[in-house]
């Protein structure tokens, strides 16, 4: 656990990313231990998805683009195959330990691009606040090839307007959590951002605190101050 510039706030929310932070899949073949690359990787489409994200993964590209083609990819697929890779959710050193410690003192829930088969699945059973993530569409368990894409890759930031009102936070007293870049524009606008094993040096750097694990999440809020 390091401490880079440690902005003490009154801290009120912890919005927490998903893929690489709180679950990480690591056992799929990707870079970012993402849900959306498991997913694929249940449905033998992992080349493939691979493929696309070399065209779209960076500032500027058409990421509502990538996620409907990818999502067109399942159109007639049933949702039961993903279960095998999907589940159990494989939770970050700690997280379910910082759940139940939290719980009661602070507002806790993702913020996060992470498909709702993991995301709600997650915020159920940590009993998280609140899971902003992206939802795929089904008709009677087969993916009908469509999307609410409701956490844009490189915008999510936009929620957190709404994350405010919700919980009557100011954006001074949020902490967020994460491990990669598009968890920048976030750090940019709350009083406190942990980097979780952060995956670029850009976001270390950004960090006022890095973490491990969640054990470290824990001690840090203590530090700074957070009762």
């Amino acid at each position: 656990m390091s401490n880079k510039m440690a902005r003490v706030q009154k801290i009120k929310l912890v919005s927490i990313d998903g893929d690489g932070c709180l679950f990480a899949y690591k056992n799929v073949g990707s870079r970012f231990e993402s849900s959306w690359d498991a997913l694929g990787y249940a449905y033998g489409l992992k080349e493939v998805w691979d493929k696309r994200i070399e065209i779209y993964y960076k500032k500027g590209a058409d990421d509502l683009k990538w996620a409907r083609t990818d999502i067109a990819d399942l159109k007639g697929r049933s949702m039961g195959e993903a279960g095998r890779v999907l589940y159990p959710v494989p939770y970050c050193r700690g997280a379910r330990e910082f759940a139940g410690e939290s719980k009661g003192r602070l507002f806790r829930g993702l913020l996060t691009t992470a498909i709702d088969l993991v995301a709600e699945k997650a915020a159920g059973e940590l009993v998280l606040d609140f899971s902003f993530h992206n939802k795929l569409h089904r008709n009677n368990g087969i993916f009908t090839g469509t999307l609410d894409y409701d956490v844009p890759t490189w915008r999510k930031h936009e929620k957190i307007d709404e994350v405010c009102k919700r919980f009557g936070v100011a954006e001074s007293e949020i902490c967020h959590i994460g491990d990669n870049e598009n968890d920048l524009s976030v750090a940019e606008r709350v009083g406190m951002f942990i980097a979780l094993k952060p995956k670029k040096e850009s976001v270390k750097n950004r960090a006022d605190y890095v973490a491990d694990d969640f054990f470290d999440v824990i001690r840090i809020l203590k530090i700074a101050g957070v009762k």
